[in-house]
Formats: C-alpha cells, sequence, structure tokens
C-alpha cells in the first residue's frame, strides 16, 4: 500500500535552523513525513522554494517561521495543488520597504567585519518578548543557534528578502487552508498584519501566540504545537 501521508515542510528564519522545530518534528512525524529544510544557503527566496519542492514528493503541509514564511509562500505559488495546508508564523507579504535595504546591509556589514557574534545579541533583543530575556538557557540555545551562521550565508539570506517578491495578489489565489500565528509581543512582524494577511486569504484562520515575541517556536513551543496540531485535526488535514 503506497503511503499517502502529507510531508511536513518545515522552514526555518533568518540567522536559525532546524533548532527552531526541536519541539515540533517529533509530534509532526506522528502524522506524516517531515523534513527540515536548511535555508543556511539560501540567495533566493523563489530559488529556495524551487529546491525544497525538487526534494520532496507527493502533498505538503508546510510551515514558516519568519523568512521561512516568505518561502513557504513561494512554494504555494510555484506548486499549488502539492501544498495542503500552509502554516505561516511570524512572518509577511509585501515587498521591499522604505529604507529597509539600507539598514539590512548595516547588518551584514557589521557581520562581515566583526563576525556574527558582532550583531548576534542586538538581533535577538529585538526579536524576543521582554520576559524571555530572563530564561537564560533559552536565551544560550538561541545565542549558540544564531552563531552557526556565517556571515556569507547571513549576506545570502538578507539580499533573498531584500529581492523578495511581493506576494498581496498571491494570498488572495491561495486555495488551501492558511493557519497564521504571531506571538502577542512580536514587534517585528505582529499580531496586526497576521490578521491583515487572514483577511486576505479565502480559507484563512489566525491564532495569537500569548506572551511570546517574534521567536514563538522557541518562546511558547507547546502553544504554537498545540495551535497547529489542534488546527490540523479540526480541518481533518492530518490523521
Amino acid at each position: 500500500m503506497n503511503d499517502t501521508r502529507p510531508t511536513f515542510v518545515l522552514l526555518h528564519g533568518l540567522l536559525c535552523d532546524a533548532d527552531t522545530w526541536t519541539d515540533f518534528i517529533g509530534p509532526l512525524s506522528r502524522l506524516g513525513h517531515v523534513l527540515a529544510a536548511n535555508l543556511s544557503g539560501t540567495g533566493s527566496l523563489p530559488g529556495a522554494a524551487r529546491d525544497v519542492l525538487a526534494r520532496t514528493a507527493g502533498p505538503l503541509i508546510v510551515a514558516g517561521h519568519s523568512m521561512g514564511g516568505r518561502v513557504a509562500l513561494e512554494m504555494a505559488r510555484q506548486a499549488p495543488a502539492r501544498c495542503r495546508a500552509l502554516v505561516l508564523m511570524n512572518t509577511g507579504y509585501r515587498g521591499l520597504g522604505e529604507g529597509e535595504a539600507e539598514k539590512r546591509t548595516a547588518l551584514v556589514r557589521a557581520a562581515r567585519a566583526g563576525g556574527i557574534q558582532a550583531i548576534a545579541d542586538g538581533w535577538l533583543d529585538g526579536m524576543i518578548a521582554p520576559r524571555t530575556r530572563d530564561d537564560a538557557a533559552l536565551m544560550a540555545r538561541m545565542r549558540a543557534m544564531v552563531l552557526r551562521s556565517t556571515p556569507d550565508s547571513f549576506a545570502g539570506q538578507i539580499q533573498a528578502l531584500i529581492e523578495r517578491p511581493d506576494a498581496t495578489e498571491l494570498l488572495g489565489q491561495i486555495a488551501c487552508p492558511v493557519l497564521f500565528m504571531s506571538g502577542t509581543e512580536d514587534r517585528w512582524s505582529p499580531l496586526d498584519r497576521h490578521a491583515d494577511m487572514a483577511s486576505r486569504v479565502p480559507d484563512a484562520t489566525l491564532e495569537a501566540i500569548e506572551g511570546a515575541g517574534h521567536m514563538a517556536p522557541f518562546e511558547a513551543p507547546a502553544a504554537c504545537l498545540s495551535a497547529v496540531t489542534d488546527w490540523l485535526a479540526r480541518r481533518g488535514l492530518a490523521a
């Protein structure tokens, strides 16, 4: 008998890696196949989407965090028939904002001059809820993850984000169900942005993750996982 279970594609964000999904991989593997993609060499969001699609077969449930959410949208653009559902966490959909390229390239220059450690603490501080700073073990874990990146990898990811496609029109064309999630303390991709995105998608659900910032999969993994699995069960999207 053929295995018709979906593949869960898990897409991490900028300066992150598969550690984003540590608390998700085991539970999701009981519902289908799991691929935690490596986006460290990304230089193009559409290109990353093509690469992931080429590495998988059959129906997909794609979960993307931050930059990974942008890649998930590109996967839905390129292979709509294969996307059974999308989970978009702490992300966005618009193209480049005014002054954004300059701010992002300044971070790249700093990383090239002083290494990733030169930007790690300041970058993380802008991504987390205030209470997260008091969790020394979590902060150490996230900082270690950021330091696994290299200036070259960071520069490629930044270039991909600067050149990202605007997904405004795409949102209204997504035929599969979409779960939008963001932390109530996310200052980078706030909850109201996700409400805006949800309003543009034909079949959308919005979940607020209380007390979490932009790094919600780390800051509130149990709440994030529960939101995902409960939604999948309600929608009959995974056994």
